[in-house]
């Protein structure tokens, strides 16, 4: 093709064309910046195709990712609102003249002093991170994916173990001197029930260092379901939605 376009400009020096020569020269010239900037267009368009292919394979893992953690927040959310119904019965069988079946407080102290730990992946995040945010081309999903997983997840982090260490401190000055045993739970049993046996009920009625302990517990327990538990869950409920229209948008470009 090179020597097909030299031969054309010979010739029309050859026969003295120097205008034509000097417009064919321009117009090759044309031609050639026009072919470079649709090769550099489609570069640019594939480039552009291979971050939008990758922008949307993040996307997917991050929607594995919270959808699992979802699901172990509405398991332990569960298991709490287990726990402090246990405690708020339990209140009430250690009120004065009030006769309990001793197995049935033994269950309700296995489930108000269950502890669950939030269990999650920040292998998407860290991912993202390590090939940069900007990724994301939205904005606002990318300000909050950030937002999840550099605030929130760590706020409930730092909560969740506020409640724990409360949860130790009853395993090592509460329960040993007011309890047969720590938890038990029967293995072989559906659900794994467990059974926290006390040694004097009458005496845990006018104990009121434990009370102070089950009410403590009660009022930690609340919060950590209707405020630490159900913002998380809010939030990433609405990151969710938010990579739902994202990937929609994607497909339908």
């Amino acid at each position: 093709m090179i020597k097909f376009f030299r031969n054309i400009r010979q010739k029309l020096l050859n026969e003295g064309k120097t205008a034509n020569y000097l417009k064919y020269a321009l117009g090759e010239i044309i031609l050639v910046v026009i072919g470079i900037l649709i090769a550099l267009q489609i570069n640019n368009w594939n480039e552009k195709r291979k971050e939008k292919a990758f922008e949307t394979e993040m996307l997917q893992s991050f929607k594995e990712s919270l959808s699992s953690d979802l699901s172990d927040i509405e398991y332990n959310i569960k298991q709490h609102i287990k726990g402090l119904a246990a405690c708020d019965s339990i209140l009430i069988f250690l009120k004065p003249d009030i006769d309990v079946n001793i197995d049935t407080l033994s269950t309700l102290f296995a489930d108000a002093f269950f502890v669950t730990r939030f269990v999650y992946s920040t292998s998407a995040f860290e991912s993202l991170k390590a090939k940069g945010v900007n990724i994301i081309s939205n904005k606002s999903l990318q300000k909050k994916i950030v937002d999840v997983y550099d605030s929130r997840y760590r706020f409930f982090a730092v909560s969740e173990n506020d409640f724990i260490e409360n949860y130790w401190l009853g395993i090592q000055h509460i329960f040993p001197t007011r309890f047969e045993e720590g938890l038990n739970y029967d293995l072989n049993s559906k659900g794994y029930p467990g059974s926290l046996k006390p040694r004097d009920v009458e005496a845990l009625k006018n104990d009121k260092e434990f009370i102070y302990y089950l009410k403590t517990n009660r009022n930690w327990t609340n919060l950590i379901i209707n405020f630490h538990y159900e913002g998380l869950k809010s939030n990433i409920v609405e990151l969710l939605d938010l990579i739902d229209k994202e990937l929609k948008l994607n497909n339908n470009l």
